[in-house]
């Protein structure tokens, strides 16, 4: 290889030389240099969506935490009512009296039994229970009729149970 290079005339091996020098230069750059830089952009957007998400999720935990703090101050069950007549008082008010087969404590809960009701009617009722009185659903079973939008229900609701 040397004895080709000094056949070579200056001008040869210097444009020979050159060519090698640039095609090192380009080879290092191709497989060290882009890479890393590649890298480097897909990192900082990989951030930037991460911080993103940081300042929703942290706008979310405000949220969250004001809403709970809102929903600490909900009146409780209404004072000298206890929750069997509540429950019953409401479930009428909202024209589930006729659905209403069985209501009886059960401790400080209440057990209640719909026959033939309308499901939105029962979780406007329970929604507002909530809302109005702090009631809680501690379970619920529902059986679907054939006529549609009817259900039977069993309920068994607590007091001051938080969502």
């Amino acid at each position: 290889m040397k004895q080709y290079l000094m056949s070579l005339q200056s001008r040869e091996r210097y444009t020979l030389l050159s060519g090698a020098v640039v095609l090192l230069l380009l080879l290092v750059y191709l497989l060290l240099i882009e890479p890393f830089v590649l890298e480097l952009n897909r990192l900082e957007k990989s951030v930037a969506a991460q911080q993103q998400e940081l300042a929703w999720m942290q706008d979310a935990v405000a949220q969250v935490q004001k809403l709970r703090a809102a929903g600490s101050d909900r009146p409780r069950a209404q004072t000298g009512q206890s929750l069997l007549s509540l429950v019953d008082t409401t479930a009428r008010e909202l024209g589930l009296g006729a659905a209403l087969k069985q209501l009886s404590p059960v401790g400080e809960k209440v057990r209640i039994r719909l026959e033939q009701a309308s499901f939105d009617t029962m979780l406007r009722w329970l929604g507002r229970l909530e809302q109005q009185a702090g009631v809680g659903v501690d379970t619920l079973t529902l059986e679907r009729l054939s006529e549609s939008g009817m259900i039977n229900a069993t309920v068994v609701l607590q007091p001051g149970r938080d969502v």
